[in-house]
């Protein structure tokens, strides 16, 4: 009887837990793996939440998902704390948004209504998905008109379906003159330099931290000479700023000569850069710009679990991918459980009297003869 209780017992405690064990860690996430070798290329993980708990009602989920990110991997190759996290599409109420701050996150998305609280940047889906028979190059096109970036959504199985890429899609957007980047390089990029000293025929400037939170990224500065013919740009200190070509579409620090009067500058905190030209010039325009003058092109995995599913499609493309992962839902409890519980109780003991009755006859029966 105590043996049919204790079974009893463990059959049912994961009924009596039902949160107990809810999730379970993601194997390919860390940095041995999957996850080493996507952080290496330079994407993003970010967070999107926890199974069985909503954002919406559950504040603590943001935490927790940062918790377990952060115990698994590195947030990006720039930085280990993690900067995104994927909200649903409602408006973001005060505590969510102090849960948010709090837990060092900076930009949300990507299905999102656009009033979003200064100290959060926003980030809506546009672009369309990956997915095959479904991705659009005119969408994305549209989209960048539109908006100045491309933030398209992937998710590799919904339910029991695999979703396949399209793949002819895919080799347009690889063919384009796009920034492949993540949401958190992108944010952590929108600084631009300072002018330190001009003369008339120099400028010279100074690249300034990244924004609030950021990644240890350089930021990229827009410089348009009116009047003048740019000769040459020159790092100054010590570092090297190299020259870009049409076929840089990672981030890097560099620079790039757009035409005789303009030029970008990708610049890292503390270098100082000097800009030359010849002729007289009515003005100079120093702005943030993005990237090589290049349009940021951002892949998003949405609710991502299971790394090797979602990445292994783009192992050899130069996309870069916002992986917003949540740990693996574990198996639910099931009430088979009971039911199995309920035959064990009745059984055992049963099965006991059966076998002591079997016992005390064979001992009868030896004793007679």
């Amino acid at each position: 009887m105590r043996a049919a209780i204790f079974m009893l017992g463990v059959l049912l405690l994961p009924l009596a837990l039902p949160g107990a064990v809810a999730w379970r860690a993601d194997g390919w996430l860390t940095q041995e793996v999957v996850g080493g070798e996507r952080l290496a290329l330079g994407d993003e993980f970010g967070c999107h939440g926890i199974p069985g708990k909503d954002v919406r009602t559950e504040i603590d989920v943001i935490a927790e998902c940062k918790e377990y990110l952060t115990s698994e991997i590195n947030a990006s190759k720039w930085g280990s704390q993690p900067l995104s996290f994927g909200m649903p599409d409602e408006p973001i109420d005060s505590a969510q948004y102090n849960a948010l701050i709090d837990a060092g996150f900076h930009i949300v998305g990507d299905h999102l209504p656009t009033d979003i609280e200064s100290g959060l940047w926003a980030i809506e889906r546009s672009g369309g998905s990956l997915e095959q028979a479904v991705a659009s190059s005119s969408e994305i096109e549209q989209a960048i008109e539109e908006n100045g970036y491309a933030s398209l959504y992937w998710e590799a199985r919904i339910e029991d379906l695999n979703v396949r890429r399209d793949k002819d899609v895919l080799e347009w957007i690889e063919s384009q003159d796009y920034w492949f980047t993540t949401w958190g390089e992108w944010y952590s990029s929108t600084h631009s330099a300072t002018e330190t000293e001009r003369t008339e025929q120099s400028i010279t400037l100074k690249g300034t931290a990244p924004p609030s939170g950021g990644w240890d990224v350089p930021g990229t500065t827009h410089i348009s000479i009116q009047g003048g013919q740019i000769t040459s740009i020159e790092r100054i200190d010590e570092g090297v700023l190299d020259e870009l070509t049409l076929d840089d579409n990672h981030l890097k620090s560099g620079y790039r000569i757009l035409d005789a009067s303009n030029a970008t500058m990708t610049i890292p905190e503390g270098a100082i850069v000097t800009v030359t030209w010849d002729g007289e010039t009515d003005e100079v325009v120093v702005s943030e710009g993005t990237f090589n003058d290049f349009p940021p092109f951002m892949a998003v995995g949405h609710h991502t679990y299971d790394l090797f599913e979602w990445s292994s499609p783009f192992q050899h493309s130069p996309l870069r991918f916002t992986w917003l992962i949540e740990p693996q839902p574990d198996i639910e409890p099931n009430w088979i459980l009971l039911v199995l519980a309920v035959l064990t109780i009745l059984a055992v003991p049963a099965a006991v009297r059966h076998t002591l009755k079997h016992d005390r006859e064979m001992h009868h029966h030896s004793e007679d003869e």
